[in-house]
């Protein structure tokens, strides 16, 4: 869950009050291939895609906090050192790190003659109609990446948790359309950014740092995609942590991007996803096999993830991000017909609601924290209301066993989502007999945003794993 205006895309954003991580690449975008769709076009400026396999990159350097971010170091096969969580709950492993000073990225993506002009300009978005394969790509807008690539932004093919055909939008990257053989595909989850069209990652991208993120993948040689999700820049309210919503955004982006002829994105698909994000890439390792069993997904990284959401409800109501709260009841009652905010905001404040449309998180946290919470709501706790209560339960990230191997990272100092809610979030996932193996790794004084930039080496290593068939560690066995 994330705050303020966009800075860091596929990782972090930074505001200007607080530091908040919002994972994006979200903006890559595709054109369509299939029967009666538009043809994909690269930009006149496509390079072929370098051989290097691995990549160690510096993190940019970021305005909003004075903390070097830490660099940690990579893990071996053997499990890392444990530490116990406060709550009985099994091991996790704790990286600790020398926080080395934080540097812009030393490479830059501008050439020496400027490229072509590819945006177009604002225009209505296409309406999914009954029939069509899920990822069909409706619409897209080529971009230039400079030398890592060619990206475009699309609009695709979606459904509603309720089964009616939707348009949702994202982008997609790679290093280029000459693919020989299978790419590995990252599907990235981003943080929270609004509920409004306007919030949609992909209409700023790219921005520098989003280019250092996606630098060590696309050199790599993989396809990088980024749903913008349900309701962020298609029609309707953004559904906000809704779970199964969030993981069809994620699913379908990847089938878009392999019916682009030349991307090769046939090979295995991992996700990786922080705050908001990390609740959208947990739903995607529980539902893998209802919603997208024909493609090889291998793992699924989660930052941050929101979970207990009685406890959670508690902790940020009357807190700098009481926004998020509004923000989940607006888009559960979105994509549920039985639940009606007018049975839980007070009426005087309906009108208010309006407000969640007119800008993104910075917005939606100066219009509704100051609010005390008590006056805002129409009962002490939303749990009081039985058809609420279930919705948001079914929307935790502790129902279902994950189906793929899976990692939480997690900052022990974070303000957004304590670090107590994901130690007891893998206790709760342990017990299912059914799950695939399932690690934790903390970074000790990091904090929501920071925890990013300590983790990323590892995250990089860990992804790599999955897509070579290395086994994962699970931190449930005795």
């Amino acid at each position: 869950m994330d705050k303020n205006p966009p800075m860091f895309r596929l990782g972090v954003r930074w505001g200007t009050c607080r530091v908040i991580v919002v994972l994006v690449l979200s903006a890559l975008a595709v054109l369509g291939c299939s029967d009666g769709s538009p043809t994909l076009v690269a930009p006149t400026t496509t390079t072929a895609a370098p051989t290097t396999t691995t990549t160690t990159s510096e993190p940019p350097a970021t305005a909003a906090t004075t903390t070097a971010a830490p660099t940690t170091t990579t893990t071996t096969s053997e499990p890392p050192a444990t530490t116990a969580p406060t709550t009985a709950a099994p091991t996790t492993t704790t990286t600790t790190s020398e926080p080395p000073a934080t540097t812009a990225p030393t490479t830059t993506t501008t050439t020496s003659e400027p490229p072509a002009t590819t945006t177009k300009p604002p225009r209505d978005l296409p309406t999914a109609t009954e029939g069509g394969d899920l990822g069909s790509i409706l619409a897209s807008e080529t971009f230039d990446l400079g030398e890592l690539g060619i990206g475009w932004r699309i609009t695709y093919r979606s459904q509603s948790i309720t089964g009616d055909p939707i348009e949702v939008t994202g982008t997609i990257a790679a290093p280029n359309l000459t693919a020989d053989q299978p790419r590995p595909v990252l599907s990235i989850a981003h943080g929270t950014t609004g509920l409004a069209d306007q919030c949609a990652p992909s209409l700023d991208f790219p921005t520098e740092t989003d280019l250092w993120a996606i630098r060590p993948f696309l050199e790599m040689g993989w396809v990088v995609a980024a749903t913008d999700y349900e309701g962020l820049g298609g029609p309707g309210l953004h559904r906000y942590i809704v779970g199964e919503s969030e993981a069809r955004g994620i699913f379908d982006i990847v089938r878009a991007a392999r019916s682009v002829p030349g991307l090769g994105a046939d090979g295995p698909v991992v996700v990786w996803g922080h705050s908001q994000g990390g609740h959208a890439a947990l739903h995607a390792a529980q539902r893998w096999s209802d919603l997208a069993p024909e493609l090889d997904l291998v793992g699924v990284a989660a930052g941050a993830p929101p979970s207990q959401f009685l406890f959670l409800e508690q902790f940020l109501r009357g807190s700098g991000f009481q926004g998020y709260l509004v923000m989940a009841a607006a888009g559960l009652a979105a994509a549920y017909d039985d639940l009606e905010l007018e049975t839980l905001v007070n009426p005087e404040y309906m009108e208010l609601l309006d407000e969640l449309e007119a800008g993104c998180t910075g917005h939606i946290f100066e219009t509704f924290n100051p609010i005390p919470f008590e006056d805002l709501t129409t009962v002490d706790t939303i749990f009081q209301l039985p058809e609420w209560k279930t919705r948001i339960l079914e929307n935790d990230t502790n129902q279902r066993p994950n189906e793929v191997p899976t990692i939480i990272l997690q900052g022990t100092d974070d303000e957004q989502i304590p670090a107590i809610s994901s130690a007891l979030l893998l206790s709760q996932l342990c017990v299912f007999d059914d799950r695939a193996p399932l690690e934790r790794r903390e970074y000790p004084g990091t904090n929501h945003a920071t925890s990013v930039i300590a983790y990323w080496e590892d995250l990089l290593e860990w992804l790599q794993a999955r897509v070579g068939g290395k086994a994962a560690v699970d931190h449930c066995e005795p």
